[in-house]
């Protein structure tokens, strides 16, 4: 053994004495600086998201090089003519194969050190915590090692079994196929998941890799499966390259190196099993999920059969094994003995006829339904639990109906496009459960998944309630922070509880993220540890934004918490990297999916202002925009116009630096709004307009959200609010005194 390291530190220095490759590590250090030191300031300033994305390419681009030198370190100096005199040393093929394979991985850590020291210094650069650039160096550079050492190992093999002529432009070929073909195209056109054990390096179209506090418990599973079959893949082209070898220094017994090549190949055989468990399993549940989950086309409205709930109490409790077991009790007024339609005004459509239904998770299994404390008999078709409706006590206003359920939370998806992603997932310190695909049982609707043209599975976002409801949750057991929907309500240890009225349901995340608050305004941002820095600056801007708003408001509806973190591994697959979810809201709480180019600007700072002043986050803003027209002149809403009027406000008494978008700008009514209010504020009647705009805000002003998903419709109003011209100017007119205002007629942008 002291031979072959030896050998393999003769190996390294002859590497290095090349020259060029001493540069090589130096550029790849250079290449990480540039694109983490300093980042855009328009755009994201996490050093982990550029890292993340700058690995990707490097770990690309160079597991060339271990290819190309594991070929020149064969043919360049052990299988050159002028090399005989080597197989005099005492050194055994595999000994060969063994120092060559070292001496190039050693050289290949220069890489490693060389981009891990660049990240470094941009780490420190903008305060990242030195557990965060720990736990980030350490996960990619375990990811280097092993796309190094199996590329190095290739390179070898390659090298003993072609002349020089052929076997670079097979290392090449190779390279171009486990680096880039595989990734870019057969597993995103065939969805062949299982094919990702033969990458050289796995980061190239990663979605589980770039997240820095979930990725590594749902890339975990398949790393660790993977790791053995890449380490006996290594050694079957190690003893496959020595046994090649033997044709020009033959060994003492020739069937040994091949007998051995065959036991690492039977070996690799069986260290590729778990994976492919692993991989199977995941493809049969999702494709026995999208088998029961209707088309498209055939969905219906979630609120068709959505019937009245007061409230609802939730006990979750994580087990050993990561399972957990739950039980929820809701409480289900009726008033005649019967179900009633959730807005207290239609008649409530039965999903089946004369049965109760609760929407819950396909993947959770029932133990047992109680009513009103008596054990009842019920039904269970894919994510349908049905109980008969005569089972209800007649006699009582209010029925208790009790649900034991228990199961795992591991919903992985593989879109059509080959990204994949996860619904919901309970998973060493990670947790993610949204409201969205039912983990508690939800009255009536349609269906939690729904199949779209390409038949993928996605999620259908229809939790939401028509009112509000009382939730008490209790979570225990779970290793990580929690974070809901609906505000903390104590608890110690691995108990916590949460208790709010909610209208949008509740959904939980857990994981190891950083909290900033501001203490002012009981304002947080839940994220990572990469973005604390941009939070903090963010809260002292909006801070200023929100005094102001309340100054031209009066009140504000309630937000307690931001999530800003990546979240395209959560949801239904995107399409494409560009094509991520939008911002949106539930209940108290907003969620801002990090990019590189969505981060906390001004945009979303807009977004939030929306959200306090009238309820949404100005997304449906465009659609109602572009429907203009499609109604008679006379009855079009100045929806639009009155917000902008906040908008507008805000910005003439607080300037410029911070200026609130305008949604109507440009519009013929806007531009005739705009002079009633300059005219009014040039008057000294800004307090009067405030409390026009108030009157008029009270009517409601909340606009439609536009689905999230392709196959989700979000429960909101599916109307624009509707205030008239002429309504609007009678507000106007009963407030504002008549000392020659200018008034608007209904030829939008003319005055009379």
């Amino acid at each position: 053994m002291a031979v072959i390291f030896r050998q393999a530190a003769l190996e390294l220095k002859s590497l290095l004495l090349l020259r060029w490759t001493l540069l090589l590590p130096f550029g790849a250090g250079i290449w990480m600086l540039l694109h983490t030191y300093s980042p855009n300031p328009l755009s994201s300033q996490d050093v982990n998201l550029y890292a993340s994305s700058t690995h990707a390419m490097l770990l690309t681009l160079t597991t060339a090089i271990p290819l190309l030198l594991g070929v020149l370190l064969v043919r360049r100096d052990l299988l050159h003519p002028s090399g005989e005199w080597l197989f005099r040393l005492p050194l055994s093929a595999w000994g060969w194969m063994c120092a060559k394979w070292i001496g190039g991985f050693l050289y290949m850590s220069l890489y490693i050190a060389a981009i891990n020291a660049a990240y470094a210094v941009s780490a420190l650069r903008h305060a990242l915590p030195l557990a965060s650039m720990a736990s980030e160096i350490g996960r990619f550079a375990l990811l280097y090692v092993q796309s190094y050492g199996i590329s190095l190992a290739l390179g070898l093999f390659l090298g003993s079994l072609l002349p020089l002529r052929f076997s670079l432009p097979a290392a090449f070929c190779a390279w171009v196929f486990g680096s880039l073909f595989l990734q870019a195209y057969v597993v995103k056109v065939y969805q062949w998941v299982w094919l990702k054990a033969f990458y050289l390096q796995p980061l190239l179209d990663s979605d589980l890799a770039g997240h820095e506090v979930w990725s590594s418990v749902l890339a975990g599973p398949e790393l660790r499966r993977l790791a053995p079959f890449m380490a006996f893949s290594a050694l079957v082209l190690l003893t496959a390259a020595s046994a090649l070898l033997g044709r020009a220094k033959p060994p003492l017994r020739p069937r040994k190196p091949w007998l051995v090549s065959i036991a690492m190949l039977l070996a690799a055989g069986a260290a590729f099993i778990p994976y492919a468990s692993l991989v199977s399993d995941r493809t049969e549940h999702m494709e026995s999920l999208a088998a029961a989950a209707p088309a498209l086309g055939q969905v219906k409205d979630q609120n068709a059969y959505r019937f009245q709930l007061d409230s609802m109490k939730l006990h979750i409790a994580r087990r050993a094994g990561g399972s957990v077991e739950a039980d929820a009790e809701l409480s289900v007024p009726t008033p005649r003995g019967r179900l009633e339609a959730a807005d207290g005004r239609s008649k409530l459509q039965y999903k089946h006829p004369g049965e109760m239904t609760l929407l819950l998770y396909p993947s959770m299994s029932v133990r047992s339904v109680r009513i009103n404390g008596n054990p009842v008999s019920w039904e269970r078709t894919g994510d349908q639990l049905r109980i008969r409706e005569s089972l209800l006590d007649p006699a009582l206003p209010v029925q208790s109906v009790e649900v034991g359920y228990e199961g795992d939370w591991n919903e992985w998806l593989i879109g059509s496009s080959g990204s994949e992603s996860f619904l919901a997932f309970s998973r060493g310190d990670g947790l993610y459960l949204p409201a969205s695909i039912g983990w508690y049982p939800l009255p009536g609707g349609d269906s939690l998944l729904a199949k779209d043209a390409d038949g993928s599975l996605m999620d259908r976002p229809g939790s939401s309630l028509v009112k509000p409801i009382a939730y008490d949750l209790t979570m225990e057991g779970f290793r990580s922070s929690l974070f809901a929907t609906i505000p903390p309500a104590g608890g110690s240890g691995s108990k916590l509880q949460f208790q709010g009225s909610a209208r949008d349901g509740i959904t939980v995340i857990g994981g190891r993220f950083s909290v900033v608050q501001d203490p002012e305004s009981a304002l947080s941002i839940i994220t990572t540890p990469g973005n604390i820095r941009e939070a903090e600056k963010f809260l002292d801007r909006f801070r200023q934004r929100r005094e102001g708003l309340l100054e031209a408001a009066g009140s504000l509806a309630p937000l307690r918490q931001v999530f800003f973190f990546p979240m395209d591994l959560i949801g239904s697959p995107a399409e494409s990297a560009i094509k991520t979810r939008s911002w949106y809201a539930e209940n108290d709480t907003f969620f801002i999916p990090e990019t590189e180019h969505r981060n906390l600007d001004s945009y979303a700072e807009d977004a939030m202002s929306s959200l306090l002043l009238f309820g949404d986050t100005g997304r449906g803003a465009e659609p109602v925009r572009n429907r203009r027209g499609s109604v008679p002149q006379e009855k079009e809403s100045m929806a639009l116009e009155i917000r902008t009027a906040y908008a507008y406000l805000y910005n003439r008494e607080r300037g410029s630096a911070s200026a609130y978008r305008l949604e109507a700008a440009g519009t013929p009514y806007w531009e005739a709004i705009r002079k009633l209010i300059d005219a009014a504020y040039e008057r000294g009647h800004a307090s009067l307009i405030r409390e026009t705009l108030s009157r008029l805000r009270e009517r409601g002003l909340a606009l439609p959200e536009p689905a999230r998903t392709p196959a989700g419709e979000r429960s909101a109003a599916s109307y624009t609010p509707r205030i008239t011209l002429k309504e609007f100017m009678q507000e106007w007119n009963r407030l504002m005194p008549e000392d020659s205002l200018p008034t608007i007629n209904d030829q939008a942008g003319k005055e009379e």
